[in-house]
């Protein structure tokens, strides 16, 4: 015996209903998947804020680095700025300046102030020549004098006939002073100290190469 089949209404009734859940389903899936996209679109723009400032963080280190090494290497190499000199800021050179002119009279005490006079002098270049003449302490005729100016050093010798006394004599600052010691005939570390006169006192008589 056949068992009775539902009437064609019901089965269409349930069909349709079955049909409508498929789709409710189908349509949630949908949702939940455009929900999981609209999730992940999201998601890529703050991963990518993230990534940029951490690339960002980086490079700033990486010159600052870069900038505290440069440093370290100029302090190291000690590389300083150097000023460039010109003709504008340089002096220009002194010129040469000659030996010192002692030419003219010189009044003298020497041997501890025991005889007293003048000696004429005369320079050429740096030598000297002149006369020596004793004006008090003892009577002597006059005699020859040479000698040599090297800046403030000044020697001169005195003839005595055969005989000789050497001079070693400073010149001052002002030019005006010749201060030192002679050695020789009768004189043993002998000082003798002569200053510039502005009067000029002639030879009472020339100057002899014997006594």
């Amino acid at each position: 015996m056949w068992a009775a089949r539902p009437p064609a209404d019901i089965t269409c009734v349930i069909s349709a209903l079955r049909g409508g859940a498929v789709l409710s389903r189908w349509k949630a899936n949908r949702e939940l998947v455009s929900e999981g996209n609209v999730s992940a679109v999201r998601l890529v723009p703050g991963v990518g804020l993230v990534l940029l400032v951490v690339c960002g963080l980086c490079a700033g280190q990486s010159l600052g680095d870069a900038a505290r090494q440069d440093r370290q290497q100029k302090k190291a190499s000690g590389t300083t700025a150097k000023k460039v000199y010109t003709t504008d800021n340089m002096n220009p050179p002194s010129p040469a300046k000659g030996p010192q002119d002692l030419s003219g009279n010189w009044n003298f005490t020497h041997f501890d102030d025991r005889f007293q006079g003048w000696i004429t002098l005369s320079q050429s270049g740096s030598t000297l020549q002149g006369t020596w003449h004793t004006s008090s302490g003892k009577s002597e005729p006059d005699t020859r004098v040479t000698g040599t100016v090297d800046g403030a050093a000044v020697t001169l010798c005195r003839s005595l006939g055969e005989n000789q006394q050497n001079y070693t004599l400073t010149l001052s600052t002002d030019g005006n002073r010749l201060d030192g010691f002679g050695d020789g005939y009768f004189l043993h570390h002998t000082n003798l100290n002569m200053t510039r006169s502005g009067v000029a006192k002639p030879a009472t008589a020339p100057p002899n190469t014997t006594r």
